[in-house]
């Protein structure tokens, strides 16, 4: 049966270093933001490196070479265990992969990742993304604001204060969700010169108006893990998302902008950006 522990700093190199997934869940700083919200467990052995997510009961493909060997001794696990066998969050390849192995296949919309090539968001040239430029001249005409990189650990702490108040207040209701991603982003500024990220903030006559964190995983990939802003300012968000590209991102291909979780307001918005490429997702089964 397989041992499952919960990640730590030594187990960062059983994790990707490029970008041969463009899914963010496979990443270290996943395990790092999310791992205490959703219960990520991992197991090594001699054929894959298993990720099992508890809050939904789930593992996430297993990263390996040899592929129906890691499933034959997960399906073993799970048997010996009792454990349900199913994987989340399987991008199309694989997913191909496996059902021509005999497995059931299902997409997952809700959980697709949306990518977006980096000087579509720097340029946002085209009459499809005129809205965007329309909202940052607004915004520009109409406020006196200041840029800077996020760097200091009175500023990581001044994003957090933002986040717990003026961004709370923006939201319908205080759902578990929301309190799961306060936490990983309390998370995120603990481990922040560990993890390597980098991050801007927007002030608005001196006052801390939005923030972005993200990671540049290599030349083709990068991931943009928190955009926060006080929607009270016209195109804040317009604005943060073009700078913040523009002065980290401009050298890499693709910018991973994670899923909409099935939020019509949040699937509106990254549709407008026109995504160059979805990051399809499978659940698996065996029937």
């Amino acid at each position: 049966m397989l041992e499952f522990h919960t990640p730590s700093e030594e187990d960062r190199n059983l994790f990707p270093t490029t970008s041969n997934y463009l899914a963010y869940e496979y990443y270290y700083s996943y395990a790092v933001i999310w791992g205490d919200s959703i219960g990520l467990t991992i197991c090594k052995t001699d054929t894959a490196f298993y990720l099992h997510l508890a809050v939904d009961d789930v593992f996430l493909l297993p990263i390996t070479d040899d592929l129906p060997k890691a499933m034959a001794e997960l399906e073993q696990h799970c048997k010996e265990s009792g454990q349900r066998f199913q994987l989340e969050c399987v991008p199309t390849e694989q997913a191909q992969e496996l059902t021509q192995l005999g497995y059931t296949s299902e997409h997952v919309r809700d959980l697709d990742d949306y990518l977006y090539e980096s000087q579509k968001l720097i340029k946002l040239s085209g009459k499809k993304l005129q809205s965007k430029r329309n909202h940052i001249s607004q915004f520009e005409r109409k406020y006196t604001y200041s840029v800077r990189p996020l760097r200091t650990v009175e500023e990581r702490d001044e994003c957090y204060r933002m986040a717990s108040t003026t961004w709370l207040e923006n939201q319908d209701e205080i759902s578990d969700e929301i309190k799961a991603e306060l936490g990983a982003l309390r998370r995120t500024f603990d481990n922040w010169d560990n993890l390597g990220f980098v991050g801007i903030l927007i002030c608005v006559d001196h006052h801390l108006s939005a923030f972005t964190v993200g990671e540049v995983i290599d030349e083709k990939l990068a991931i943009v893990h928190f955009e926060k802003g006080d929607t009270s300012f016209t195109g804040i968000y317009a604005v943060i998302n073009q700078l913040f590209c523009s002065m980290y991102l401009s050298d890499v291909q693709y910018i991973n902008r994670q899923e909409d979780a099935g939020i019509p307001g949040l699937r509106k918005a990254k549709l407008s950006y026109k995504p160059d490429l979805m990051v399809e997702k499978y659940r698996i089964t065996r029937q």
